[in-house]
């Protein structure tokens, strides 16, 4: 996922990855960085807590499978199962809260950030669908 987003990055800046925007917004307020500083972040630091983001919803969709399987639809396959949940995780951690994070962290989350971050959690899903059955 993060290097389906990293050449977004180079093209557009941190404006172009809706996710790095937010986790941009988390490392800001975690740290209390002045707005100046807020303004250039060390891409560094958000790879490192979006990679932790992804492992730690990877652990948790490994937890919810079995609760998954029992559902009518959740029979179908793994894979499904990992598209819909990464795709119930841009809606409830990207889309919904965007505007929290926008005045919070006195930035706009553009439309082809939001559309980036979406393509990306499809991505997240399908790879995740992948690699659990295997785990």
């Amino acid at each position: 996922m993060t290097m389906f987003e990293y050449p977004f990055w180079k093209a557009w800046g941190m404006n172009g990855v809706a996710e790095w925007q937010t986790n941009w917004v988390i490392l800001s307020k975690l740290t209390r960085a002045s707005p100046d500083r807020t303004r250039g972040p060390r891409i560094s630091w958000i790879i490192t807590l979006h990679l932790w983001h992804g492992v730690a919803a990877g652990i948790v969709f490994g937890l919810l499978l079995p609760l998954l399987t029992l559902l009518p639809a959740g029979n179908f396959s793994v894979l499904l199962d990992a598209v819909v949940y990464s795709i119930a995780l841009w809606i409830i951690f990207i889309f919904a809260p965007r505007r929290s994070f926008e005045s919070a962290g006195d930035t706009r989350i553009s439309d082809h950030g939001l559309l980036l971050a979406l393509a990306s959690h499809l991505v997240y899903g399908v790879f995740l669908g992948l690699l659990v059955p295997l785990a």
